[in-house]
């Protein structure tokens, strides 16, 4: 009784269009409000007691836990996307010592979002202070290990417990002082869109083919309609789907369209078209049977999406299913972030050509060395450091960029990284794949998860410079990449080379899902292969870490959700931003030859700034910059000692012969 008069009081202060966390004037703000001691709520508004208090007799060898719980109320009537970050808690807890005065002791807090727990710990401070701050947390990631999803009736629930050692008065200051600030970026009201519907599919509901229907596909519910086919040459039904969270999106491959009396038709030409995150499904039939008809769209478990479709009928001719809009190929094309100044060179892996005359020099040298010297501070000061250079500079380190140039047996070539990432998209886009499993995968740059190294092999073709004076590298092929045959390619070998009659939904979401994820991906390499200094090298390596970081992107279509470790996030997140294309439409038309279709509207925010410094990049090289130049510089000043050396002997020579003759021991000593 005493639970039903709470609510019925907290029903009076908050309106009842404020059910869920978007809702609310305040956003996704929840207020930590509580009634009495033992009963505490989440609300959108601020209400209740300003303070709740308690008392403790502990000490240090029987400790006491106080443990508070906070449901949201009104509960939750909206399905949300959860954000990867929460983005303010604030806990105004203040205890005060019996003997010393106010404290801060540790708290933990337990954050139930739906499926999502996420665990707060906070810093301790036992030392009394006159002046005790709240407790705080700002982007903290949530746990979304179970899916970014809130369901409508799922808990929203806040524990907070703490520990006391010593006899102790606590206050939880409630109103505005405690509350969690949540930036929920989407949300839909399934009451709301759940309307013009049928019942079952067995009891259609009667309607007209040119009419339009509206309605959400919830669940595993089949929405079914009847309606008279007139005769006709071409008939088509569109259904645009609207754009939700990746994991929630219905089938997009073909629904079922049968006579009354139960006939399957035959396989409609199908053409799905996903552009700014809204899909668009045509469906084609030619010259049906006049009669009664019934169309029926099918969900699947867990997934729920808003449609409009409407029929209309069409004479034979190019039409949005025709072949000819598509541009028979989608090539990827490289350069889209030029800032080049006319500067370009094309590069090669080191040859080791200054081997050979360096090996040759130094035999000779040592040969010379051991030949008498005029001078020991020349032989021992000048030319015994030139041959150790020339070691260096001339033999060991081209050996070494050599050695750096062979691929190591744990790294990609850029090749191998377009095929992992291909089957990985092909695994995670089953319908079977869970939720949270899709997301992360899709989302990852490159197909990289956090904590996982990317290691990539590069050989790059060639290098411009840039107006800003770095250099641009272009890998080889990287205008030759056909996204298209890749993506059939993979759907063949999966298939073992059969393919079905008509397109399932999962080659329709591989399709549309690895198109723009191979694009974004490109980009994304393009966009981080700057150097600083002309380089000298064809092959350059990347090895680095990969760590989380917030998606961009819509909230339907998440992308490069990890970085590398070695770039700061706020200049990824700005790298982001700025090379996000405008708008990315993937066509994909079931006809007589299956066809991929991919046009895109480049950002204009990108300039030669917003690109980072990108230390994992590293070109393969010796450990001496330009080895080579050093190794003829050190043969020549050993070829100027050794001249210098043989004059001064030839001199000393014709002086000795000049005093004692050619016989004496002084001239042997010069032969020498």
């Amino acid at each position: 009784m005493h639970r039903f008069i709470i609510v019925i009081l907290l029903l009076s202060i908050i309106p009842p269009s404020q059910a869920s966390l978007t809702d609310g004037v305040n956003g996704g703000s929840l207020f930590f409000s509580c009634v009495s001691d033992d009963e505490c709520l989440l609300t959108p508004v601020a209400t209740g007691e300003e303070t709740i208090t308690g008392s403790v007799q502990a000490n240090p060898l029987s400790t006491e836990t106080v443990a508070l719980e906070f449901d949201m109320f009104p509960e939750q009537t909206e399905l949300a996307l959860l954000p990867d970050v929460l983005d303010e808690l604030v806990i105004d807890l203040r205890v005060q010592g019996d003997v010393l005065g106010l404290y801060k002791p540790q708290i933990d807090v337990r954050i139930i979002i739906g499926s999502s727990v996420t665990n707060l710990e906070s810093d301790e401070s036992t030392t009394p202070n006159g002046n005790v701050e709240p407790y705080q947390w700002t982007n903290e990631p949530l746990n979304l290990d179970q899916g970014r999803l809130l369901w409508p009736d799922e808990p929203v629930r806040i524990r907070v417990t703490f520990t006391l050692d010593r006899p102790s008065t606590w206050e939880f200051h409630l109103r505005e002082a405690s509350y969690i600030d949540l930036d929920i970026t989407w949300s839909d009201n399934i009451a709301a869109k759940n309307v013009d519907e049928p019942t079952s599919a067995l009891q259609p509901k009667p309607t007209s083919l040119d009419e339009v229907h509206r309605g959400a596909l919830v669940d595993i519910e089949d929405d079914c309609w009847s309606f008279s086919v007139q005769e006709h040459e071409i008939l088509r039904i569109l259904i645009q789907w609207e754009d939700v969270p990746l994991e929630l999106q219905q089938s997009n491959g073909v629904h079922r369209l049968r006579t009354s009396n139960g006939l399957q038709v035959a396989t409609p030409e199908v053409v799905t078209k996903s552009e700014d995150d809204t899909v668009l499904t045509t469906y084609r039939w030619r010259a049906l049977d006049p009669g009664d008809y019934i169309f029926c769209l099918k969900g699947q478990t867990d997934r729920y999406q808003p449609y409009v479709w409407s029929g209309l009928y069409a004479v034979e001719s190019s039409g949005p299913t025709d072949s000819s809009e598509f541009s028979g190929k989608v090539v990827y094309e490289a350069n889209y972030f030029t800032f080049s100044t006319g500067i370009e060179i094309e590069l090669e892996p080191h040859s080791g050509l200054i081997l050979l005359p360096s090996i040759i020099a130094l035999i000779f040298f040592m040969m010379d060395i051991r030949r008498k010297s005029t001078s020991n501070m020349t032989r021992f000061g000048v030319f015994l450091p030139i041959c150790f250079v020339l070691l260096m500079s001339g033999v060991v380190s081209p050996l070494w960029a050599m050695a750096d140039e062979v691929q190591d047996s744990d790294e990609w070539t850029f090749d191998q990284l377009l095929e992992e990432r291909i089957q990985q998209l092909w695994d995670v886009s089953s319908p079977a794949t869970p939720q949270a499993t899709m997301i992360e995968h899709v989302g990852a740059t490159w197909g990289v998860r956090d904590g996982e190294q990317l290691k990539l092999w590069l050989e790059i073709e060639e290098a411009y410079q840039r107006e800003d004076g770095k250099w641009q590298l272009i890998v080889a092929d990287f205008d030759e990449i056909r996204l298209d045959s890749l993506i059939f390619n993979q759907i063949s070998e999966a298939r073992q080379g059969s393919m079905t009659n008509g397109l399932d939904e999962h080659i329709v979401q591989f399709s549309i899902i690895a198109t723009r994820a191979l694009l974004l991906d490109l980009m994304m390499l393009e966009a981080l292969l700057v150097v600083d200094e002309e380089p000298t090298s064809s092959i350059h390596h990347i090895n680095t870490m990969m760590v989380d970081t917030s998606s961009f992107g819509s909230t339907t279509s998440p992308t490069w959700a990890t970085r590398p470790v070695d770039i700061d996030d706020s200049k990824w997140k700005r790298l982001q931003s700025s090379i996000y294309p405008d708008r990315i439409t993937v066509s994909l038309c079931d006809c007589a030859l299956d066809l991929l279709d991919l046009q895109v509207t480049h950002s204009s925010q990108f300039n030669e700034n917003d690109s980072p410094e990108f230390t994992a990049l590293q070109q393969a090289d010796g450990f001496i910059p330009y080895s080579a130049i050093v190794a003829i510089t050190c043969i020549i000043l050993g070829a100027i000692v050794i001249q210098r050396e043989s004059r001064r002997r030839n001199a000393a020579k014709k002086l000795a012969e000049s005093f004692v003759g050619q016989a004496s021991i002084w001239n042997s000593f010069f032969t020498v």
